[in-house]
């Protein structure tokens, strides 16, 4: 996501190097144009911009879509068969319960909006206030549910 292989800095003056060790310099949005034909830097969110044409565009969101679709309906199914069926609510399910509703919150929380981006290159559509909430919850929901898998596997 921030990979800056590729891209070279020149300094022609010795207050430009001054300001990179200060971390202060600012460098204009054309100073990453050097990283490929079809790639640019967005500046909220620090992703790389990657130019897609429509067949992949497409492809790209059915097959984005139909994994949101089915991780929700796995996990809200898993979540429904533990609550009605009598046999199925013992405290090894439980657990199987939460690594459901973890990972149904990725699902709802944070694929969407990462379905969004990949569909427009990369590009961050919703502010960057909304950027850093994403990213925290995008980080508190996966960890949730390797903490949970985590249990489940000291529990077995």
């Amino acid at each position: 996501m921030f990979n800056t292989s590729g891209i070279e800095f020149t300094f022609t003056k010795k207050e430009d190097i001054s300001e990179v060790i200060n971390g202060s310099l600012h460098l204009p949005y054309d100073a990453f144009s050097t990283v490929g034909p079809t790639a640019m830097w967005n500046e909220s969110c620090a992703e790389q911009l990657q130019d897609f044409g429509r067949p992949e565009k497409i492809i790209i969101g059915v097959m984005l879509a139909i994994i949101t679709a089915v991780t929700v309906m796995g996990n809200t199914l898993v979540v429904i068969a533990v609550c009605v069926v009598k046999k199925l609510r013992q405290p090894s399910n439980y657990l199987l319960v939460s690594l459901a509703v973890a990972d149904l919150s990725v699902a709802i929380v944070v694929m969407p909006f990462v379905i969004v981006t990949d569909l427009t290159g990369g590009k961050w559509l919703f502010g960057e206030v909304f950027c850093n909430i994403f990213i925290a919850m995008d980080v508190m929901c996966c960890t949730a549910s390797i903490m949970t898998l985590c249990v489940i596997s000291v529990d077995r």
